[in-house]
């Protein structure tokens, strides 16, 4: 009857080949001192039992991948809602997104589009650690961009190179 199991599981068993062969491939690039160094330090790590580095290397690579899906889905909403800020910059950090937007003097339809966009996403990405924090300035204010912030310029965003 197990055996029926295992054997009625083809995805699975594939799915485990797979993993075992690239570990073995693994295993002689890093035997021959030829692995690539990231994913060198990661198996030593994992060899040495060094839990901080496991972890240290897990919060990095989970919070790049959030951050990343988080500003994707920002920047897909406010496409949506036809958001138009003059100028649009970031600050990022391991588990926030600082926005800060201009706008044009008293344009509300943007305005709202960029909270109801932070709110949307801070929604779907809170259960996780994560959000978004946005300031909004009019062109009146006559503000520049913070220079801790990096500026996105929204033509590229809408051509999809970012």
């Amino acid at each position: 009857m197990l055996k029926e199991k295992v054997e009625n599981q083809p995805e699975t068993n594939q799915w485990f080949d797979e993993m075992i062969s690239n570990l073995r491939v693994d295993q002689l690039l890093l035997q021959a001192d030829v692995l690539e160094r990231q994913k060198k330090e990661v198996y030593e790590a994992m060899i040495n039992g060094n839990q901080d580095f496991m972890h240290k290397y897990a919060r990095k690579t989970s919070s790049a991948f959030f951050i990343k899906n988080l500003i994707d889905s920002y920047f897909i909403e406010l496409g949506e809602r036809r958001a138009r800020p003059n100028r649009v910059a970031l600050e990022l950090s391991n588990s926030k997104v600082l926005v800060w937007a201009e706008i044009e003097n008293d344009d509300e339809l943007t305005e709202d589009a960029l909270i109801l966009s932070a709110a949307k996403v801070n929604y779907a990405f809170s259960t996780f650690g994560f959000h978004i924090s946005s300031t909004i300035v009019e062109v009146a204010d006559k503000l520049n961009v913070p220079k801790h912030y990096k500026e996105v310029f929204l033509k590229e965003i809408q051509r999809g190179d970012i």
